[in-house]
Order: structure tokens, then C-alpha cells, then sequence
């Protein structure tokens, strides 16, 4: 038996292997792939291109060969014998290239196919990488605003000590043995100053300090008021981030087609990809890569074959066959060939006479070639601006970053010397507050700015055909 140690042991690592396991499947290629093999839309893009494979031997083919039978009520009467019916077989042959034309433009269709199940998936992965993008920032400005929280609470303790103390020496300046104390001088100088008419110096002294401490008190209280309000705020906008959070789940789940609620991993950081974006030969390569370029292309090739093949259609089509009768012999006919069966050897031509229609077909196929150059020449062109808007959505939020970097740090720097100012002579609260919103706001645009380049990233990717 295995000692129960051991079993303990064994049953912990396989928790952590599970867990690693989990963790491993949760990242960003493992649900790409998933999107990949699971996505319906994506799936239906592939059935389509494996449906138009199948065309390619259909419009290969040789059109059905004709076969006929007849047979005479009565007999007819020859010199060889009494024809009782007769068997005709005839297979038509396209003109030379006619089969090969058709083949290359199934192919080429069924190229184009495949080329938008390709932009499918790009697409897919893009909305998949933006929509984790966007989870990754979501809970960093959940861990942001839960960080900040903690500040926050923490001055308001800071601020309701403050407030009772000085509710405490409020109540020790107004009590009735420090207000004998302050009226200790004499009687007769107190009706000396009474009589005069002016307030006695002891009485001055205890409204300057009455007036201080409500001053105090009224500012203390004004400060905590504000700083709860900045909770509130901090708070609805942790469950506003935790609803978006749920949104999120559910979106990504969906492009997996999956059930919406399986959690995500999301890790505390993202690994930008190992590629030179900026590189001047870049946009020579989308255009080699992409797929809807590709897609473009595959069509003017489909309907320069379409064009090739039509005009074959306008040659003739050879016919060739066998037409065999069945003789029975006749008492009449002293023939040698008496009752013997005959086979005839057959060719036919089918002569395209009409034309127009031939004529026309060929002039459409030419326009929709030439509608496709257009779309490629406009594709290229709308594919250099969203490369352009990418390239430049990646170039600034490379800048942010580095300068959110420098400000985030002297920030933090003047935030933590005004903090423990405050905490001493609890001065320039209002200053304490603008540098707080100012420093969250830094911490949460630098999330913003990286989760920006990973989305520009993306979109190069989508556009690159680069998994």
C-alpha cells in the first residue's frame, strides 16, 4: 500500500496540475484556437469553399452520353432481313480546351472561397484579441479603482479622527469651569467694565476661540463630506467596470459559441508580439498576405477562364456514336447478310449558328472582370487607409506610454509629499484632491494606452494574415 503521506502528496500535485492546466488553457492562443474550431460563422465560410470544391469535377465532365431504344410494332422489311428496332448511343464532345477553361474557373472560384474564409477568421481573431484587449483593461481599472478605494478610506478614517478631536476640544473650551476661569478678575473691574459699556478681554479671548474651532469643525466636516462623495463615485464605478467585465465574458464566449458563463483567465500582463509594424516594407507584404486582396484576385482569374471558356462554347461540339439495329431473318430475302444485325458508326455537329447569345456572354464575363480590377484597386486603397489609421493608433499610444510612464511618477511623488502635509496641518486638501483624480486618471490612461497598442497590433495582424 501507498502511505498516506505519499497519497497526500500525489493528490496536491494534481491540483496543481489542474490548475496550471487551466490557467494554460485560458490564455489568448488557446481561444483563438477554440474560435477557430468552434466559431459557426467561420464554419460556414469553410462548408462553403469544400461546396464549391465539388464543382470543379462537375464542370470537368464530359456532358452525359445519350442512349436511345426503338422498337417497330411490325417489323420492318428489308432486304437483309425484318428490322425489329434498333439502338442509338451518342456522347458530345465540347471543343478542345472547352472542359480544361471550366475546370481552372471552378478552381479559381473555389480559391476565392477559401480566400474569404481566410478574411473570416482574421476578422474572428481580431474581435476576439479587441474584446480580451478590453477584459485585460477592465480589470486592471477594477484593481485600479479597488486600490484607490483603499486610499480613500483610508484619509476618511483620517478625517473622522480629525473630526473628533475636535469635537473633543470644542466641548473642553465651552465647559462651565473654563468659563469661570476666564472670568477670575475682580468684581470691580468687571462693573468697571460693564459699566463702560465694553466687552471684558476674557469674553473676547473665549469667541476668538469659539469662532476657530467651528471654523475648524466646519472644515474638517466639509473635507470628509467631499471624500465620501469621492468614494461613492469610486464605487459605482467598480460596479459599472464589473458589469462591463460580464459583458465582456459573455461576448467572447459567444464568438467561441460556447456557453456565456465560463469564466476567463485574464493574467496580470500581456505579452506584446515580436514583430518589427513599423518596418517601411510592411504594407508590401499585407498586400502579398491579405486575404481579401487574394479573394479579388482569384475572381479576375475565375472570369478571365469564364471568358477563355465561353469563347469555346461559341466553336462546335462534335458528336460521336454507334447506332446498332436488330434483323431477324425473312423467308423472302436470299441476301447473304439475311438476318444478320447491323451497326452503324455515327458523328454528328452541333453548329452554333445564333451568335448574339454567344457574343453577349462573352461581353458580360468581360465587364465583371473588369468590375473586379476596379474592386481590387479599391480594396487596396481602403486597405492602405485602415493600414495607415493602425500604423498610426499604434505610433501614438507607443508616445502615451512613455509619457504617462514620467508623469505617473512624478505624480505619485507630489501625491505622497502633499498626503503626509495634510496629515500634519491638514492645508491644501482641495490640492490633495485634484492630484488624486489626476494620478487615477494617469494610472488608468496607461492601461488605455497599452491595451490601444495591443488593438493597433491586432489590427496589423488582421490585415497581415498573421496568426
Amino acid at each position: 500500500m501507498i502511505p498516506f503521506i505519499k497519497l497526500k502528496y500525489i493528490f496536491y500535485c494534481l491540483l496543481v496540475f489542474d490548475f496550471l492546466s487551466l490557467q494554460a488553457q485560458e490564455n489568448l492562443d488557446s481561444l483563438l484556437k477554440i474560435a477557430a474550431q468552434n466559431n459557426p460563422g467561420l464554419k460556414a465560410k469553410y462548408d462553403k469553399y469544400l461546396a464549391d470544391l465539388q464543382k470543379v469535377p462537375q464542370v470537368g465532365s464530359l456532358p452525359d452520353p445519350d442512349i436511345s431504344f426503338g422498337f417497330f410494332i411490325q417489323p420492318m422489311e428489308l432486304m437483309s432481313g425484318n428490322q425489329i428496332g434498333q439502338i442509338q448511343l451518342m456522347q458530345m464532345f465540347p471543343w478542345f480546351g472547352t472542359l480544361k477553361a471550366a475546370k481552372d474557373e471552378a478552381s479559381a472560384m473555389a480559391l476565392s472561397s477559401f480566400e474569404l474564409f481566410r478574411a473570416e477568421k482574421q476578422d474572428i481573431f481580431f474581435n476576439v484579441r479587441t474584446n480580451y484587449f478590453q477584459l485585460f483593461l477592465t480589470q486592471k481599472q477594477i484593481h485600479v479603482y479597488d486600490t484607490t478605494l483603499v486610499l480613500l478610506k483610508s484619509i476618511e478614517q483620517l478625517l473622522l479622527t480629525k473630526q473628533k478631536t475636535i469635537n473633543i476640544s470644542d466641548v473642553k473650551e465651552t465647559s462651565p469651569s473654563n468659563q469661570l476661569q476666564n472670568n477670575n478678575p475682580s468684581q470691580g473691574n468687571n462693573s468697571m467694565n460693564m459699566s463702560s459699556g465694553n466687552p471684558q478681554p476674557a469674553q473676547q479671548g473665549m469667541t476668538q476661540m469659539n469662532s476657530r474651532s467651528m471654523t475648524g469643525s466646519s472644515s474638517a466636516f466639509s473635507d470628509l463630506l467631499r471624500i465620501q462623495i469621492e468614494i461613492k463615485e469610486l464605487e459605482d464605478n467598480i460596479a459599472l467596470m464589473q458589469n462591463r467585465k460580464q459583458l465582456l465574458v459573455i461576448q467572447i464566449n459567444l464568438l467561441l459559441n460556447r456557453t456565456s458563463d465560463i469564466e476567463i483567465f485574464i493574467p496580470d500582463s500581456l505579452n506584446i508580439p515580436s514583430y518589427d509594424f513599423h518596418n517601411p516594407t510592411l504594407f508590401d507584404s499585407i498586400k502579398t498576405n491579405n486575404p481579401m486582396l487574394k479573394m479579388n484576385k482569384s475572381d479576375i482569374l475565375a472570369y478571365q477562364q469564364r471568358q477563355r471558356m465561353n469563347k469555346k462554347m461559341g466553336y462546335p461540339m462534335i458528336g460521336m456514336g454507334l447506332n446498332y439495329m436488330l434483323i431477324n431473318k425473312s423467308e423472302m430475302s436470299t441476301s447473304e447478310m439475311n438476318g444478320k444485325d447491323m451497326l452503324m458508326p455515327m458523328l454528328s455537329v452541333k453548329i452554333p449558328i445564333y451568335r448574339k447569345k454567344y457574343n453577349a456572354s462573352i461581353k458580360e464575363v468581360q465587364f465583371l472582370e473588369n468590375s473586379s480590377n476596379e474592386q481590387l484597386n479599391n480594396a487596396e486603397n481602403m486597405l492602405f487607409m485602415e493600414y495607415s489609421a493602425y500604423l498610426f493608433a499604434l505610433n501614438d499610444a507607443e508616445r502615451k506610454l512613455s509619457l504617462y510612464r514620467d508623469i505617473i511618477s512624478l505624480t505619485r511623488k507630489s501625491f505622497d509629499l502633499l498626503l503626509v502635509q495634510y496629515s500634519s496641518s491638514g492645508a491644501d486638501f482641495d490640492a490633495l484632491i485634484r492630484l488624486h483624480r489626476q494620478l487615477l486618471d494617469y494610472k488608468l490612461n496607461i492601461y488605455q494606452a497599452l491595451v490601444d497598442k495591443l488593438s493597433a497590433i491586432a489590427g496589423l495582424q488582421k490585415l497581415l494574415s498573421k496568426d
